[in-house]
């Protein structure tokens, strides 16, 4: 569940003409099997719904009377999650979470769908994201990578104990994730593990804090350069705000000019009291002290820690400003009324300026976010002196003995030690009962995900016996991710090696923010190492889900990003193994809204659906939160605009968001999900009505099943970014009266043929053009042979010239001479 931006009214004689189009183009052949469907769809037409069991608000009376009105209602089946959201206890007794009495009532819902003919699946977690529980270790959890370094001068032995990365779980080094969620109390786990040591020699434009020694002063509050520079990002001190629409400030005065190319912080608060906005921050730089001049923007939000790199700027002073606004209407007589608030103050964690070479946004490109458009914050160029030089760079891993101790003596020079290792995320499944709530599994290795698989399926094969595969629990839905990021996990070094095809340790210092051999090379291992993470996330967590429930005859409906981008990963490419790729659509919270979202989501799954064979297309449909109408208040006519959009769209099977188990009939309307709806359940007022509702669904979904789509466009979108991030709020520009389908580059590799002059795939269809998006001229080199030689044999190609190969692993002279091939080289 996730909400998506933007409005796009699809207008219903568009979909009036899409299904005629569909009925003309079979009606001679299907005859009156089609007019027969039509008048009475079958089951795998009907819509399907979310059914939440509440923080064991379970009963078998409430099971029985919920299945039997879905049979009434036309429902065809429900996807069961075991949720709680501050749910109240409306039964005598809880059923908690796998306790015999709860493996009871399941028994006997799967049961009774299997009778009714109601097609049941699971999410793939307690809650609805998305795949862990109680029952996954630490060692076995999502991890981040962690480090410590340590300032060597050559020629002097060494012989210590390494200091130790962080172990804190969070979202970044020593910074943690504040408390452990699911209801409990407990403290969050920690574990961490080693991965590598290596030393660098520095450049000598790399010089510390320490070693310059500047005179810290500010606007206010008590700052020194120890504390701002000392590693620790927990521990903050306050910077008072300054008034509205004026300046806070963190000073330094160095001895004499000195040339700085980047900046690190970590900074929290700045909200003001009463509704003050985000402070804007600032590099600025000086020759006197007096006069002030902007070096660089400091972007806020992404990760915890914010490394920002530009061309060196020399001066005397450096100040670090923030400066608070009001947002439209704060403060202001009608909106909370009287004069503006006084603004709160920064908490500032680590304040660093550094006059070596760092990688622009290095954190965001590291994976610690995941961050879209990345390809727009290249690192500035940097003189080859002030990088590191891989010669300079010594693999110590062998050395250092499994307690931290390293008996190493440097060559001449400055040098770094620097150990790696890894620590948890801390994620957690959620919205999950506290009993089922816990460590969100590694999703970068395969055997975790399968142990944990193998564990969750288990508890329910245990429970259901034969009533699991082709009867009774059928599938598991993989919503939308809500897990975090993960950057590293315990082989990530070996499958890097084996997939990238060369060795990570010499670039490890670009893990950190150091720039090694160039800025361009640097950001192209980072491409590299999201490159990994994306296979990773897609074969050792996707495809095993699908390996695991194959083994069972279950299979998968599978959500990714919904909106923005949510993992490191392809949106396309994690549904490709699905049996019903699956999106989502939200209702509009106001009555005088179009329906939200241009439904590219719904557009990247009919595409998955076309180009890797699926027929069916499913989407988490119509949920709905706030708004004017507010809760219980929606029927047919405020939602059916909505569920035009995605019939337009490409979607051909309905799961509505959402249908709350009802154990109680005493109590209307009843249970919800907190503030999600929209509550299509039987205590709804027109819920004995909802008949002709769910067939208009079902006839739709029905017409659309059936034929084949037909599009003009296959729409090459990139890498390293994904559909709803890029197209959230503006489609593709695509000519008036075409139809099109977004491609990801895994589908150009091993799906695309030309033939004919046609661009075709072995699912049948065929295209007439292939188009390349923008954000595709940084495209890897496999995937420019390949459009190579689907221009060779004869497909047409159109878009803009690729400029480079984002990956350090390609050859450039190749992937230049291809395009001056293809694009010709003016």
């Amino acid at each position: 569940m996730r909400t998506s931006n933007g409005t796009n009214q699809i207008g219903w004689v568009v979909l009036v003409l899409i299904l005629l189009g569909t009925w003309a183009a079979v009606a001679q052949n299907s005859g009156d099997a089609l007019e027969r469907g039509f008048k009475n769809p079958p089951e795998s037409a009907k819509p399907r719904v979310w059914w939440h069991w509440m923080n064991g608000n379970i009963t078998k009376d409430g099971i029985k009377a919920d299945l039997e009105w879905m049979k009434r209602a036309g429902i065809g089946g429900f996807q069961n999650f075991d949720a709680a959201l501050n749910t109240p206890q409306v039964v005598e007794k809880r059923l908690v979470y796998m306790t015999p009495e709860w493996k009871d009532a399941f028994k006997y819902a799967a049961a009774l769908a299997d009778q009714l003919g109601l097609e049941m699946a699971i999410a793939g977690s307690p809650g609805w994201s998305e795949t862990g529980g109680p029952w996954v270790p630490p060692a076995q959890a999502m991890k981040k990578l962690v480090w410590s370094e340590t300032r060597l001068e050559g020629g002097r032995p060494f012989k210590d104990v390494l200091p130790k990365p962080p172990s804190t779980t969070g979202s970044f080094q020593n910074i943690g994730r504040g408390g452990s969620g699911g209801g409990t109390s407990a403290p969050p786990p920690e574990y961490y593990g080693d991965s590598a040591v290596i030393a660098y020699r520095l450049p000598d434009s790399d010089l510390s804090m320490a070693e310059l020694q500047p005179k810290v002063s500010s606007s206010g509050g008590q700052f020194d350069l120890a504390g701002l520079t000392d590693g620790d990002l927990v521990k903050a001190a306050s910077l008072p705000a300054a008034p509205v629409d004026q300046k806070a400030w963190i000073q330094f005065e160095f001895d004499k000019p000195q040339a700085v190319r980047g900046l690190s912080i970590v900074a929290g608060g700045g909200r003001g009291r009463g509704g003050s906005g985000e402070s804007s921050r600032a590099l600025e730089a000086s020759d006197d002290g007096q006069q002030f001049r902007t070096v660089a923007e400091i972007p806020g939000g992404g990760t915890a820690q914010r490394t920002i790199s530009f061309p060196a700027a020399t001066a005397k002073f450096f100040r670090i400003t923030f400066k608070t606004q009001l947002p439209p209407g704060a403060g202001q007589p009608g909106a909370g009324g009287g004069a503006p608030a006084a603004p709160a103050g920064m908490q500032i964690a680590e304040l660093v300026l550094h006059t070596g070479a760092r990688v622009n946004r290095f954190e965001d490109k590291a994976g610690f976010s995941a961050a879209a458009n990345l390809y727009s914050l290249a690192t500035p160029a940097v003189p080859i002196q002030d990088a590191v030089r891989k010669a300079d760079i010594v693999d110590l891993t062998s050395k250092m003995r499994p307690d931290g101790k390293l008996d190493w003596t440097p060559p001449a020079g400055r040098w770094i030690v620097l150990r790696l290792g890894y620590s948890l995320t801390g994620a957690r499944n959620s919205p999950a009962s506290p009993e089922a709530t816990g460590l969100e599994v590694d999703k970068l290795n395969r055997g975790h995900v399968e142990t944990y698989l193998n564990n969750y399926l288990g508890q329910y094969k245990n429970t259901l016996g034969a009533l699991m595969g082709k009867r009774g629990l059928q599938y598991v839905i993989t919503d939308s991710w809500e897990a975090g990021v993960q950057n590293w996990t315990e082989d990530m070094i070996a499958e890097f090696t084996k997939r990238r095809g060369y060795d990570p340790h010499p670039w490890l210092p670009v893990l950190t923010g150091h720039v090694v051999e160039s800025a361009e090379s640097s950001d192209r291992f980072l491409w590299d190492l999201r490159k990994t993470i994306g296979d990773l996330t897609t074969e050792y967590h996707y495809d095993q889900i699908s390996a695991s429930l194959h083994k069972l005859g279950m299979g998968r409906y599978t959500e990714s990003h919904e909106s923005g981008r949510a993992f490191i990963g392809d949106g396309m490419e994690v549904k490709r193994n699905a049996e019903i790729p699956m999106s989502a659509l939200w209702t509009p919270e106001t009555p005088s809204a179009e329906p939200p979202g241009y439904g590219v989501d719904i557009r990247e799954s009919a595409s998955v659906a076309h180009i890797y064979g699926q027929n069916l297309v499913a989407a988490e449909s119509l949920t709905a939160y706030g708004g004017e109408r507010g809760a219980w208040s929606w029927s047919p006519e405020t939602l059916k605009p909505t569920a035009d959009t995605e019939l337009a769209m490409g979607l051909n099977r309905f799961v509505l968001h959402t249908s709350v188990h009802q154990p109680v009939s005493d109590k209307v309307p009843g249970l919800s999900l907190g503030p999600f709806g929209q509550w299509f359940t039987r205590h709804e007022t027109w819920a004995e009505l909802a008949k002709p509702w769910t067939t208009y669904l079902a006839r739709s979904s029905y017409m659309l099943q059936q034929g084949k789509f037909v599009a003009d466009v296959l729409y090459f979108y990139g890498e390293d970014s994904n559909i709803t991030a890029l197209f959230g709020a503006k489609p593709p520009d695509i000519p008036t009266g075409y139809d099109f389908d977004f491609i990801n580059a895994d589908a150009i590799l091993h799906r695309l043929s030309a033939e004919g002059g046609r661009i075709t795939t072995p699912s049948g269809m065929s295209y007439a053009v292939l188009a390349l998006d923008a954000n595709s001229q940084h495209m890897s080199l496999a995937v420019l042979r390949k459009i190579r030689d689907l221009v060779r044999a004869g497909a047409v190609v159109v878009g803009p010239k690729p400029t480079d190969s984002p990956s350090l692993s390609d050859d450039q002279a190749e992937f230049r001479s291809i395009a001056d091939q293809l694009w010709g080289s003016g």
